[in-house]
């Protein structure tokens, strides 16, 4: 499903790799202590199983359904459930409903420049954007603090066999 900028209330929206992602807080008016983002993701998105190295981050599906893996844990969240994902420890989720909302909070904040930096400004009607380079996100994400792990678990799991 293909996301749409008809119904944008606010302005800050930007794209960013097929979501559509605005910053609350940022570290620079936070002083630091946080970054605060909402995500609207649409079905099939799938995050790379990766970890941060420098923040803590706490992610409450708004609306939608969200699988979430989380070292070696999996959870299957749903509007109002909430997961933690500690500095360090591998995880990646994929949105399984036609679309998600996400908060998601980080501490200390910084991550969020991933966004501001890479993210297209997204006005009513406009078209999602090509991705960011891959050279650049991958650069900036180093900046961060952010290791990739592996692909997204839902690629690589195994297929159940029968009994």
């Amino acid at each position: 499903m293909e996301l749409t900028t008809e119904h944008l209330t606010t302005s800050g929206w930007l794209w960013f790799c097929g979501a559509l992602v605005v910053v609350h807080v940022d570290a620079s008016s936070s002083d630091g202590r946080l970054g605060m983002w909402e995500s609207i993701e649409p079905q099939g998105t799938a995050l790379p199983l990766h970890a941060h190295h420098r923040e803590d981050e706490q992610a409450v599906v708004l609306e939608g359904s969200v699988t979430s893996w989380v070292g070696d844990r999996v959870h299957h969240l749903c509007a109002g459930d909430t997961v933690a994902l500690p500095r360090g420890v591998p995880h990646a989720h994929r949105v399984t409903s036609p679309r998600a909302r996400i908060l998601t909070v980080a501490s200390p904040g910084g991550f969020e420049r991933l966004f501001t930096e890479l993210g297209v400004p997204a006005t009513p009607d406009t078209p999602p954007p090509p991705w960011p380079d891959v050279a650049a996100r991958m650069e900036l994400l180093a900046q961060l603090g952010v290791e990739g792990v592996g692909p997204p678990p839902a690629w690589t799991e195994a297929t159940p066999r029968a009994a």
